[in-house]
């Protein structure tokens, strides 16, 4: 069956939290794991965030849910380091993309930013960025495929304390 993704409502959000949930039980262990861990990152708080604050939108296959992203206007990453990227009106920023572990390689990923995406064109935005995890190259392998190209490397964003200290700005004009 396709895959279909569509933006998520409140009542969408224990639905996320569950699935966030899943992906960090899922993580850990992995060397690529960028630091989720169920009931601390992310969360069904943050998936609330996302929903106010921009955009949440949810993947189904089959009727189930099969993955999330969360995407907003604010560079939250980029508050106060040193040499953060200014505030651009016309980017927008994807914060957290999460599959199902049983929905993997698949397109639910490929689905989510193409829909992410599209809805950031639809308000205005030329750009979209993302921070990744130097670790993560599952992701970053992901991110390239999508047409994301790194513009900034060795940013620490503040999580150095918990072990991440280094990311990569990626972005894709729309």
């Amino acid at each position: 069956m396709p895959i279909t993704v569509r933006t998520a409502g409140e009542a969408d959000l224990q639905t996320v939290g569950g699935l966030y949930g899943t992906v960090c039980d899922a993580l850990q262990g992995k060397p690529y794991n960028p630091g989720w861990a169920r009931d601390c990152f992310p969360t069904e708080d943050c998936a609330r965030e996302y929903l106010y604050s921009g955009a949440l939108l949810l993947a189904l296959e089959d009727g189930e849910p099969a993955g999330s992203v969360g995407l907003t206007k604010n560079p939250s990453a980029e508050d106060g380091f040193p040499g953060a990227p200014a505030f651009d009106d016309a980017v927008w920023y994807i914060h957290v993309l999460a599959v199902h572990p049983e929905r993997q390689r698949r397109g639910v990923g490929s689905a989510l930013l193409l829909a992410a995406e599209g809805h950031a064109r639809s308000q205005g935005a030329r750009f979209m960025r993302l921070y990744v995890w130097e670790g993560n190259s599952p992701a970053i392998q992901a991110y390239e495929k999508s047409g994301y190209s790194c513009i900034q490397q060795g940013v620490d964003i503040g999580l150095a304390e918990f072990g991440f200290p280094r990311f990569s700005l990626y972005e894709k004009p729309l």
